[in-house]
């Protein structure tokens, strides 16, 4: 079987899978999420775990991730003193400070 047929079944199946949302307290959905970052899993698969079903993905690396606009590009960067065109540079400066906020609240 070639491997696009292969791979075109596979999306077919997940296409084919029913997605279930629940409307939990805040508490049971902090609960949750508090422990697949603990465990280093996505809420989904922590709730597959929680119900004795197979986990398929891997561990994940979690990742924060935020919109900014550009005026507020713009105005990060006069904060830090840099260019608003370095986003990457922004990015590495809104991450560093993050640090620092964990790093003082422990």
């Amino acid at each position: 079987m070639s491997e696009n047929k292969k791979t075109w079944q596979k999306q077919e199946k997940a296409v084919r899978a029913t997605q279930l949302a629940f409307d939990l307290s805040s508490e049971v959905q902090k609960f949750i999420k508090k422990n697949a970052i603990d465990e280093e899993l996505t809420p989904s698969d922590m709730i597959r775990r929680i119900l004795g079903l197979e986990i398929k993905s891997k561990k994940t690396r979690q990742r924060l991730s935020f919109n900014l606009s550009d005026d507020e590009i713009a105005l990060l960067a006069q904060r830090f003193g840099i260019s608003d065109g370095d986003k990457r540079m922004v990015k590495q400066k809104v991450a560093d400070l993050l640090i620092q906020h964990v790093k003082g609240s422990k």
